[in-house]
Order: structure tokens, then sequence, then C-alpha cells
């Protein structure tokens, strides 16, 4: 499955858009929110209780996505605070 087949941008852009307006630790938090629908909707997991779940259906290359947008955010964050501070 590649970026594209995937909701990966929709991860990045995402949690970018969580991260600016929050934090990293804030878009980690949604990133795992996530992850877990995922898991929640997948077909091999319906009708089960969290204990039988079958866990492979977590995506690390989503979270990858998200974090890297959490990332991008934050660095925009701390560009757009240096810019003001030094005014």
């Amino acid at each position: 499955m590649n970026w594209i087949e995937s909701n990966r941008k929709q991860h990045f852009v995402g949690i970018f858009i969580v991260s600016l307006f929050g934090t990293l630790l804030m878009g980690i938090g949604c990133i795992a929110g996530m992850e877990f629908k995922d898991c929640h909707h997948d077909k091999l997991n319906a009708g089960k209780p969290i204990k039988r779940w079958n866990w492979r259906c977590w995506d690390w290359q989503d979270c990858l996505a998200g974090a890297l947008g959490g990332i991008a955010a934050t660095a925009i964050q701390l560009l757009i605070i240096v810019l003001i501070t030094q005014t």
C-alpha cells in the first residue's frame, strides 16, 4: 500500500493542523486515537472485544506520517515564537 492508496496524507495534514493550534503531544494523542479507530473498523476485529483484537491492523506508517505532520507544525510554532520575540 502506498501513500496514495492509504490515507497517510490525511494523517499528515490532520495532525499538522492539530499540532499547529495545540501541541505535539496533543497530535501524538490524536495519532493513537486515529489508529485505534482504524483497528476498530478492521474486518478482523469486527464484533470482538478489545482483548481479542488482532493488532496487526495498527499501521506504523500512518503513525509516522502523523508524527511528521506534528513535527512540522511544531517547527512552524517555534519559528513564529522566535520571530515574535526578536522584534
